[in-house]
């Protein structure tokens, strides 16, 4: 439980007392007094749990934790670096790889030279947790090492509404999420249904023949959306089929909605490759340098491409034509990639914060579509809350456990890295759909075991959201029976889940049925499943001696 303070300054100096708990308000001649000017000192179990909420321009809070205090660190979009970590270790980040660090993390604000967080930070210490969190739309940057956390807006306001809790680790998270809801009002009107993507299967090798094969028998598994990812395009930024889908999209989504799935498609509408026509023709469509040059945002498909400016004129109505045909065609669920480059900094337009560039340009979308299923990856976690209905929260997975050509990049795609990230956002669940990328069923072309295959479906029924691409004809019959039962507890929306541990849920019933991760099977019935990833996001043994790695 935690007290309630509301005020506004400039700049607010707090100093939280580690051993009572208390807040307490620096004063112009240096001494420390309480922050509440009357009633008890504020502690992590006294009363009305609301937090304490300061409104300031920026925040330093003095503390008192141990240097090898555990610490939180939030990365600003799907993709970036998010786990509790240490203080007394290196930062928690994308090491030497300054392309992925353009792609997975926001380039113009990271930092090698101490631990940073966005949008929320914590430390804990034993049992006792320190939160510290920003009650706003936009993202904020947090800095913490052995005797402060700093925080501030990223870019553009002028005073934010702090969020400060000191409890237990749940306790404060718990508070957390209930003022960001009480703050943003935002209450989710969508629900993800049980998806196939050919992405992990079929990558771009895609034709309108093999996504012909697939229709029937996604649909007797049991899938409600059926979404033709990356392949189907000419180019990133030419929005129009390629030569391998030749009778065109509209004609493939007739095909999937008539066996009962809603038609889904991907597509990056806020990046373009330098080669696409809507980049050769209209450059000035693009984020710019201070000549007028579009700038690269990021690296993928073995080469940089640029970032579309939503305040321009000519980029919205572009934008609006792109997914209003794509919509024309009869696709229902977007899968809106590289979304994160609309809030890349670099000269627009107009001159707006980036991140309100951003808003604008998935307002735009959402007006062109207006009842399609939006889900982003690569977005920008703040600015994403209340526009899109779910987001991915984690890298890509794969199939396989780790990638040792990824060293000190915990962006890079596996089961561990999507894992990890997936599980240290469940807190974000009542905002948005939290897709932690798709969960694996299949041997064939894989290299993981069916053990890790099963973390990664409870990873799924934990975040609530299941999306697959093992293509029916590389299963057995007993591996597409399993996939029929999940899809029918996905179908049906009833998953209990209850956190009980940093990494450790109850799923299904009020039952306990053992803990680690779960032998495989659906939870019809009211069973339930505890769950402790524990052994897998922080394992003490070798796990290569039972995982395979790329």
């Amino acid at each position: 439980m935690f007290a309630q303070f509301s005020h506004t300054t400039k700049a607010a100096v707090l100093r939280c007392d580690f051993s009572s708990g208390a807040f307490r308000k620096g004063t112009e001649n240096g001494q420390a007094t309480n922050i509440a000017e009357q009633g008890p000192s504020l502690k992590g179990e006294i009363l009305d749990g609301e937090g304490v909420r300061i409104k300031a321009a920026s925040l330093q809070l003095e503390h008192d934790f141990a240097p090898g205090s555990d610490f939180f660190r939030h990365g600003w979009n799907s993709w970036s670096a998010t786990n509790w970590w240490h203080l007394n270790r290196e930062p928690w980040r994308v090491w030497n790889n300054p392309a992925r660090t353009n792609t997975a993390e926001d380039a113009a604000t990271d930092t090698a030279l101490g631990h940073r967080s966005y949008m929320v930070t914590a430390l804990r210490e034993g049992e006792a947790c320190l939160l510290v969190g920003a009650l706003s739309r936009y993202s904020t940057v947090l800095d913490v090492d052995a005797q402060t956390v700093s925080a501030r807006p990223l870019e553009g306001e002028a005073e934010v509404e702090w969020f400060l809790a000191f409890g237990t680790e749940r306790e404060c998270w718990q508070a957390y999420v209930r003022a960001l809801r009480q703050c943003l009002q935002i209450s989710k009107k969508r629900r993800a249904e049980p998806i196939w993507n050919s992405w992990y299967s079929w990558f771009e090798e895609i034709s309108e023949e093999i996504i012909g094969s697939e229709i029937r028998p996604a649909a007797r598994l049991g899938y409600k959306v059926l979404e033709i990812d990356d392949g189907w395009e000419d180019a990133v930024g030419n929005w129009w089929p390629n030569a391998k889908f030749s009778s065109g999209m509209a004609d493939l989504a007739v095909k999937i909605s008539a066996q009962g799935m809603a038609p889904g498609i991907w597509v990056a509408p806020f990046i373009a490759m330098a080669d696409s026509e809507v980049a050769r023709k209209h450059p000035e469509y693009f984020i710019h340098d201070g000549s007028g040059v579009p700038i690269e945002v990021g690296y993928n498909w073995g080469q940089g491409y640029f970032g579309l400016d939503t305040t321009h004129p000519g980029a919205r109505q572009w934008l609006r034509g792109v997914i209003s045909r794509l919509y024309g065609w009869g696709y229902r669920y977007f899968k809106l990639d590289f979304i994160y480059a609309a809030a890349y900094a670099g000269r627009r337009y107009k001159d707006v914060p980036r991140e309100q560039a951003y808003r604008q340009g998935l307002q735009l979308i959402r007006q062109a579509a207006p009842d399609a299923y939006l889900l982003g990856s690569g977005a920008v976690i703040a600015p994403s809350l209340g526009l899109l209905d779910g987001i991915r929260v984690g890298p890509d997975t794969a199939p396989y456990w780790d990638n040792t050509e990824r060293h000190k990049d915990p962006t890079g795609p596996g089961v561990r890295n999507a894992l990890r990230t997936s599980l240290n956002r469940v807190w974000l669940k009542d905002f948005v759909d939290l897709d932690p990328d798709v969960a694996l069923v299949r041997t064939h072309g894989s290299l993981l075991s069916p053990e890790v295959n099963e973390v990664t479906v409870q990873a799924a029924r934990v975040c609530g959201v299941f999306n697959c691409s093992d293509p029916a004809s590389w299963l057995t019959s007993e591996q597409c029976e399993y996939i029929r039962s999940v899809n029918a507890e996905f179908a049906e929306g009833k998953i209990e889940v209850e956190q009980i541990g940093r990494y450790t849920f109850r799923i299904g019933g009020a039952g306990n049925n053992g803990g680690g991760v779960a032998a495989r099977g659906s939870l019809a019935g009211g069973e339930s499943q505890v769950v402790d990833f524990t052994p897998w996001i922080n394992p003490t043994g070798r796990m290569s001696d039972r995982l395979l790695v790329k």
